[in-house]
């Protein structure tokens, strides 16, 4: 079922079909930022993200596109549906196409967002975009759980994983700092550390935002990387009693899940991690050990 559509330009939301939906799309401002911070050199597309709130699924399917003037556009649909599936891929496009028929640049589509004009257009959009997919596009299904091996291979690289509570960074490791453009020309251990600091606060801000501002819980952000279509990113959250395990990797995805539930599962046993967080990080450097051992 559809949800809601948006249009959304570097860190302005242009259109936003259902105002309810506002503050769920407003999510990828900050994604956007956190792209920008990692691969400058506009490499990285943001795909889809995923959400749960009680058990209730919803995802973001998006269309990223990079302007000739390195401007950030996103096409946007929200809903219960799969995300991979060719009726979803299809809806998509055709959104992004029918938008584009009509203003055919992008300071029409930010005159025309200024008035009454793009909304009465874009309804007529959504409606023959309803009418066609909601019946076809199928619902979200839980992925089976498949015999696949625990440990890396295949290309697949874990490139973050940190600790966080309250949006404290307390543990965090980068891993394959080459994958980083940032990172590639100066790569000595202070600005590493700082880096990845600041990627932990940036993941944090993301996750409390949305569970603060859209009343719900990200889960996963898929994004693709230009340079090798095997090689998509995807991050992870989850929740250890208060605090949120971040994961970042690169590659199968359902290797990548089974690498974390794994380490997940492995962590959740350590007793710190069921007291209250007072500001003292030196009772939870041991579990560095966990993150040394990913790779």
């Amino acid at each position: 079922m559809i949800t809601g559509f948006s249009i959304i330009l570097d860190e302005e939301v242009l259109f936003c079909s259902n105002e309810t939906k506002y503050s769920l799309f407003e999510t990828i401002l900050f994604i956007e930022k956190l792209i920008n911070s990692i691969n400058p050199k506009h490499i990285w597309r943001l795909n889809s993200i995923f959400f749960e709130d009680n058990g209730n699924s919803e995802r973001i399917i998006i269309e990223h596109i990079i302007t000739p003037e390195n401007r950030n556009l996103f096409y946007c649909i929200s809903g219960d549906f799969d995300i991979n599936s060719k009726e979803t891929h299809n809806m998509i496009r055709e959104f992004h196409e029918k938008i584009e028929s009509s203003y055919s640049s992008i300071e029409l589509l930010e005159k025309a967002s200024k008035s009454v004009m793009l909304n009465d257009m874009i309804s007529l959009t959504i409606d023959y975009i309803k009418l066609r997919y909601n019946e076809n596009i199928v619902p979200v299904k839980s992925e089976n759980d498949k015999d696949q091996e625990t440990s890396l291979n295949n290309g697949t690289k874990v490139l973050y994983c940190g600790i966080s509570n309250q949006g404290l960074p307390i543990i965090s490791k980068l891993y394959n700092i080459d994958f980083i453009e940032i990172l590639k020309e100066d790569s000595n251990k202070e600005r590493i550390e700082v880096f990845s600091s600041k990627l932990s606060a940036k993941l944090a801000t993301i996750a409390m935002n949305t569970l603060i501002r859209a009343q719900t819980t990200i889960k996963e952000i898929h994004i693709n990387d230009l340079r090798d279509e095997l090689e998509n990113i995807v991050i992870i959250y989850d929740h250890i009693y208060g605090y949120s395990l971040d994961f970042v990797a690169s590659g199968d995805l359902y290797q990548i899940s089974k690498v974390f539930l794994k380490l997940k599962d492995q962590i959740a046993k350590e007793e710190i991690l069921s007291e209250e967080f007072v500001g003292d990080l030196k009772p939870y450097k041991h579990l560095k050990k966990y993150l040394n051992n990913l790779v």
